[in-house]
């Protein structure tokens, strides 16, 4: 639901509240979610996290079939998301003890945020249905912004990804993709590669997110953490420079 509600320029909980509002709010999410989905890439890429299910079977068929009919059950899946099936199934869908809504739109959700239904559901049971008779009581719209300001359509994600890659660098297809959100991570050996003993199971390194930038600080004890220079990079003395198997301090002389 953050995510959602990021993509619209909303807080969250402003966002929950206002649920039966505008139907611009989920054309937008139609518009982004579809976008995501026509990259076949990204489906590839999200068959490495489901466990064996029917789902998975579909897919790696999917997979294997040509290219006329890969895109066209692409297209099938974008056409699953109505704006007002989205606005039924955000609003109504926690409650929902049947399958009210259309199976494509449900697994549209958990591919973009790249999760496994079955594992989201064993951890998050269904609540319980209120009962019939009842109302929903009325949501005020989200509040208008004031004379002469405008409301921004997007802010910026606070999510990074990190791909494993093979020895030619190319995206290793084997393994999965780290999807980490929030503005703070500490990466170590049990969340980016539990079999690799070059990895501290400490503290290995942490990621942060600084005035829309992100910053990597090193927090190993031996010092293991490096970034491949790929373009000009900013450096300070006390740097440490690799070159080869050769480690190198970067000073500057003293006045």
């Amino acid at each position: 639901m953050t995510r959602y509600a990021s993509l619209v320029g909303y807080d969250v909980r402003q966002f929950e509240r206002g649920l039966t509002g505008t139907i611009s709010i989920y054309e937008k999410i139609e518009e982004v979610v579809g976008d995501y989905l026509e990259d076949e890439s990204n489906v590839k890429r999200y068959m490495v996290f489901l466990k064996d299910s029917p789902l998975k079977l579909q897919l790696r068929k999917w997979a294997e079939s040509g290219d006329v009919e890969r895109k066209r059950y692409l297209r099938d899946w974008r056409s699953f998301l109505s704006a007002s099936v989205l606005r039924k199934l955000l609003f109504y869908g926690r409650t929902e003890s049947s399958q009210a809504y259309k199976e494509g739109v449900i697994t549209a959700f958990y591919l973009y945020a790249h999760q496994d239904r079955q594992d989201f559901l064993q951890e998050n049971p269904v609540p319980v249905a209120p009962e019939r008779g009842g109302t929903i009581p009325p949501v005020r719209p989200p509040a208008e912004p004031e004379h002469g300001s405008t409301m921004p359509v997007f802010t910026q994600e606070k999510v990074f990804l990190l791909r494993r890659l093979q020895e030619n660098n190319s995206i290793d297809p084997n393994r999965p993709t780290l999807v980490f959100d929030g503005e703070s991570h500490v990466l170590n050996r049990g969340n980016v590669d539990p079999e690799n003993l070059t990895i501290t199971s400490k503290a290995q390194a942490e990621i942060v997110f600084v005035d829309g930038e992100w910053w990597l600080e090193d927090k190993s004890v031996m010092r293991t953490t490096f970034i491949q220079v790929n373009k000009r990079t900013k450096i300070a003395k006390g740097d440490i420079i690799v070159l080869g198997n050769r480690r190198f301090l970067f000073d500057e002389p003293t006045e």
